[in-house]
């Protein structure tokens, strides 16, 4: 509906009329200062999160690089004839290179708004060692951080936003007319060619831009400088969604304020009404909805895998006990273990080690793939109903555009298992084989490449999340709509 121009002008004033009471009250500069404290703090803990993992990474894929160089002289050297190798250091072995000793790390890059939501980036391990061991081994979780962080999560931006920034909201609004009619102000303000409808969207208006304002232009603006380069390009256009998610969330409340003072109780009840409507769909809906969903799509126990994985090995090692005893067969006699005609002996330990990873591998793969399915299944539930509560909906939003969430997440476990199949692929012949490696072939040893996900579906997961608030918020408008056509003003 467009406003005609004596409203239009009306409602300047009344915006200005806001701005001046609410800069005469204390309760404006408490609230203000307190979210901008808690968005900058929030964000700068982001950042150093972020940097702290950034950093972490580069060590270890520096480290894959020293590694696999020194290994490449190494190989070099025992071709010429000037080093001998030992059993457990032996580029030229491909069992020993298909093993801890030669496996490289398949890592996750951040996102470019990744300091804005962590997510459970303290759950979800964004490295994993791809060997020839079952992936069962490298990829479980092994890297979490501490129990508190597993209890509480990392406080971000998005924390700030999904908790505290309804409670700001209902603290600046919960009396938006009521104060006025208790006041006895109401009527005399509508005396005037002033409409309710008006009178409402003015004073919104100066409220969602004290609000608004840190949440999504400070976050905006310090990721521009600290992460400069990454927030060019394709990136954008996810800080434009990031930007549009916060502001439908920020309007569902809003609108929640609205429709509940157009019931015209008093401010004591609009604030109690409020307060329970908060704990319900922010703190009650999404354990229940985790709950239905457990219940709906169990997955399988990590227990019973785990108690799978030391059968099938303590099995395996009992058929292949008479390679494992020899593994001191070859110490001091490097010299067996130099290649010779592209063939080298492998060391009965080692080939032992080979031959029941791979047995492992293939028992517990069918498991593993039930595990994964299920887990599928949990996170397709999830999206399905998530709906019942806005602060999932801007959670899981939020933490997808941070590329902290779990579809992301799930995106790398899957690139990393086709990694450690073309990691088995390339070395396993060539131990069945006993060919030996040579440095040309170093080059050709799989290296782990992240694809990032389509930012086509980046935008529609974003869009989604933000037709979803936005639904219910003009649901809430449009009750709130019909209930002012009834207002009593005394």
């Amino acid at each position: 509906m467009s406003i005609h121009p004596p409203q239009g002008r009306r409602l300047l004033a009344v915006m200005r009329q806001e701005i001046r009471l609410m800069l005469a009250e204390r309760g404006l500069w408490i609230v203000g200062a307190l979210f901008l404290l808690l968005v900058a703090y929030a964000l700068g803990n982001g950042l150093v999160q972020t940097a702290k993992r950034d950093r972490a990474q580069a060590a270890v894929a520096q480290a894959d690089r020293d590694i696999r160089a020194g290994q490449r002289v190494q190989l070099e050297a025992i071709l010429a004839g000037t080093a001998q190798p030992t059993p457990f250091e032996n580029p030229a072995d491909p069992s020993r290179m298909a093993s801890g000793y030669g496996g490289q790390h398949a890592l996750l890059p951040t996102a470019p708004l990744g300091p804005v939501a962590l997510g459970q980036s303290d759950l979800f391990s964004s490295q994993y060692k791809v060997t020839n061991q079952s992936r069962v081994v490298f990829m479980n979780p092994s890297d979490i951080e501490n129990p508190w962080h597993l209890l509480s999560g990392h406080f971000d931006l998005a924390f700030v936003i999904v908790y505290l920034l309804p409670l700001l909201i209902f603290a600046l609004s919960y009396n938006l007319l009521s104060a006025e009619r208790e006041n006895g102000t109401l009527r005399l303000l509508l005396s005037q060619p002033l409409r309710l409808r008006t009178l409402l969207a003015g004073k919104l208006t100066v409220r969602a831009a004290v609000l608004l304002g840190p949440a999504v232009l400070l976050p905006v603006a310090v990721l521009w400088v600290a992460r400069h380069a990454g927030l060019a390009g394709s990136s954008g256009s996810a800080t434009l969604w990031w930007a549009l998610l916060v502001g439908a969330y920020a309007l569902f409340w809003f609108a929640l304020v609205v429709a509940v003072n157009a019931f015209g109780a008093s401010s004591a009840t609009n604030a109690m009404v409020l307060v329970i409507a908060w704990v319900m769909l922010v703190l009650v809906a999404p354990v229940l909805l985790n709950l239905a969903v457990t219940q709906a799509a169990p997955a399988p126990s990590r227990t019973e895998l785990a108690t799978r994985q030391r059968v099938v090995t303590a099995e395996s090692m009992k058929r292949h006990q008479d390679l494992l005893g020899t593994e001191y067969q070859h110490v001091g006699h490097g010299a067996i273990l130099v290649p010779r005609n592209g063939k080298i002996e492998i060391a009965g330990r080692a080939l032992a080690n080979y031959h029941i990873e791979r047995e492992v591998d293939e028992a517990i793969r069918p498991a593993l793939d039930r595990f994964d399915a299920q887990q599928a299944r949990q996170q397709q539930l999830l999206g399905r109903f998530g709906a019942v509560s806005p602060a999932a909906v801007a959670y899981e939003g939020m933490t997808a555009l941070a590329g902290n969430g779990a579809r992301r997440h799930a995106r790398f476990e899957a690139q990393t298992v086709a990694h450690h199949e073309a990691w088995k692929a390339f070395f396993f012949p060539r131990i069945d084989a006993r060919d030996a490696l040579t440095p040309p072939e170093f080059d050709r040893i799989p290296a782990f490449a992240w694809q990032e996900e389509p930012a086509g579906l980046l935008r529609g997961q974003a869009a989604l999340a933000v037709l979803q608030l936005l639904v219910p918020s003009l649901l809430l408008f449009g009750l709130a709509a019909w209930r002012l056509r009834r207002f009593s003003v005394a």
